[in-house]
């Protein structure tokens, strides 16, 4: 048995035995690169700079699962920071503008069994919370209409995103678990890609148990060796 499906047949049971006895279970989850794979947005971003900047080689660059953001991409595909600055500030600052918007949203797809899981979750009276660094101008439309397009549970409260876009996602994240009255809760669990979020909320709140997702993320930092670790949401119940 793989150590998603333990670990994840585990979680449900707690949150079964939990529901039985009448006591609550909070699931929360990052949204990018946790339950959705972002990979297909980016691509999208790149053909569409192709085309506006009449590079047709660029086309050919595959954005790959594990790629954080565009320039791994370009660097895999022989292109050079050092020597072709300008296309990478370029590019750079055109996929910023498209990523980080409403619109490119829809081009996300939901990693392999993430929506099931959420909704076993769900059927087990497990509370379901959304905790993203999307901010809520550019992107809190969108990330409703995504999530009620692929199927996850999306209701009023049940998403949160930053009131600024300027604002540090560690921070955020780890004030909100600090501010919010999580006491009624029994067991809570955070799932998330990003080591500096989930080595903050390890360190500033550790009754949240945390499963790190291992998709990709900035490699500003390592996760913490404690974590628990999967790389989809698949299982074998």
């Amino acid at each position: 048995m793989s150590k998603n499906t333990t670990k994840l047949n585990e979680i449900l049971k707690i949150t079964e035995a939990h529901a039985a006895e009448n006591v609550r279970t909070l699931a929360v989850f990052d949204l990018d690169s946790t339950l959705f794979n972002v990979s297909p947005r980016t691509q999208q971003i790149l053909h569409e700079y192709a085309d506006l900047r009449n590079l047709p080689e660029l086309k050919k660059i595959k954005i790959e699962l594990e790629d954080w953001g565009i320039k791994e991409a370009l660097i895999r595909a022989g292109y050079k920071p050092d020597a072709e600055t300008t296309l990478f500030i370029d590019l750079r600052d055109f996929w910023r503008e498209k990523f980080f918007s409403n619109e490119y949203l829809h081009y996300d797809v939901p990693y392999k069994g993430a929506v099931a899981f959420v909704l076993q979750l769900m059927e087990r009276k497990c509370d379901i919370m959304y905790l993203t660094g999307r901010d809520q101008h550019r992107m809190g439309q969108g990330s409703v209409e995504v999530l009620k397009k692929w199927g996850f549970p999306c209701e009023k409260g049940q998403l949160h995103l930053k009131p600024h876009r300027e604002m540090d996602d560690r921070i955020y994240k780890t004030d909100w678990f600090k501010q919010n009255h999580l006491e009624s809760y029994k067991k809570i669990y955070f799932f998330e890609n990003e080591p500096v979020n989930v080595n903050s909320i390890l360190k500033e709140v550790p009754q949240v148990e945390i499963i790190f997702v291992d998709t990709t993320h900035s490699r500003k930092e390592n996760p913490h060796d404690s974590l628990h670790q999967i790389k989809h949401f698949e299982y074998e119940s």
